[in-house]
């Protein structure tokens, strides 16, 4: 109970900072931290614990996105008390819609499931191009925004919480231990019985429920969505923020999203010319997680300060000198 209740300290306080002392940039980019933290959670549920290699979250987000905006603007009269309806019927679009992609796409793995998934993040982008109903190309321009920081940033900490805590209980249930026989070994979890096919559909589903409410809130914040939104560029920075921590580490993924959103904005202001050193940056980033340490950070574990992998090292070697001492 007094851990909850110092997280809720915490937030309020963080919130009370933010819209107090802080412009509006810094308060944007901690919003757009939490809703790349929902994406790479979503993302790190299916290819960290089922091993789906996917390159579709764009599509998803897309999804939910363009779903959140026409239920606001078009049968809720715009009312920015009532987003919150929409994102949620964002969710479930999105999850409807992951449900029919995993239908042919799961008889698949591996580096042709990714090819198929992002097949369908393309097609998603295509047809909203050419959708002249919410713009095409134009962009879709009407979407209501929340009136103060205030209530923008309550919201997406909910959405966050709800996320992580929904992904770290399924993680730890009967449901995460089948989902981790399936990335051990998909054949011999299918010799014990277990429906591969189901289990895996199911676990893309809530990923892509999860998806869809980040895509539905990301239109709002906004205000303003294009099918450029979201090309292949963003389906690789979500997997680069679940890869950089740890596939299967859900509170890394929190972290990596956290680093990977504000590390662009600080390298923004060095003056570099026209070199864009955001795209140096990432490849050096994984190229060193790959040579250093290729599980990630954190591997599959949570994050926790007994977890870093320094503290690791400095146990192991305090311990290696205490053994010789006595061994003497």
């Amino acid at each position: 109970m007094k851990k909850y209740f110092i997280f809720v300290v915490f937030v309020i306080s963080l919130g009370l900072i933010l819209n107090s002392y802080l412009n509006s940039y810094i308060q944007a980019i901690f919003i757009s931290f939490m809703i790349n933290a929902i994406m790479a959670l979503s993302l790190n549920f299916i290819t960290g614990l089922a091993d789906q290699f996917s390159l579709g979250h764009a599509g998803l987000m897309a999804i939910g996105a363009y779903t959140s905006a026409i239920i606001n603007t078009e049968f809720l009269n715009s009312d920015w008390t009532l987003i919150p309806v929409g994102v949620l019927g964002a969710g479930f679009v999105a999850a409807f819609a992951g449900y029919l992609i995993s239908l042919p796409s799961f008889r698949l793995k591996g580096d042709y499931l990714a090819i198929v998934t992002l097949g369908m993040s393309e097609i998603v982008r295509v047809v909203l191009l050419n959708w002249n109903h919410v713009g095409g190309p134009r962009g879709y321009s009407t979407i209501t925004k929340f009136p103060e920081f205030g209530y923008s940033y309550g919201f997406i900490v909910i959405l966050l919480t709800i996320t992580f805590m929904t992904m770290y209980r399924l993680k730890f249930s009967w449901f995460g231990r089948n989902l981790w026989a399936i990335n051990e070994d998909d054949i011999a979890a299918e010799v014990m019985g277990l429906n591969v096919a189901k289990t895996k559909r199911r676990a893309f589903v809530i990923s892509s429920f999860f998806a869809g409410i980040g895509g539905g809130f990301y239109a709002h914040h906004l205000g303003y969505i294009s099918p450029g939104s979201f090309g292949f560029i963003i389906s690789v920075q979500i997997l680069i923020i679940a890869v950089l921590v740890g596939l299967g580490s859900l509170s890394g993924s929190v972290l990596a999203a956290l680093i990977l959103t504000f590390l662009p904005e600080a390298l923004r202001s060095l003056p570099t010319g026209s070199v864009d050193l955001r795209m140096i940056v990432y490849p050096i980033l994984l190229i060193l997680m790959m040579i250093l340490r290729p599980q990630g950070l954190f591997g599959r574990s949570e994050m926790s300060f007994k977890n870093l992998p320094f503290i690791h090292f400095i146990r192991s070697k305090c311990s290696a000198k205490y053994v010789a001492r006595l061994t003497k």
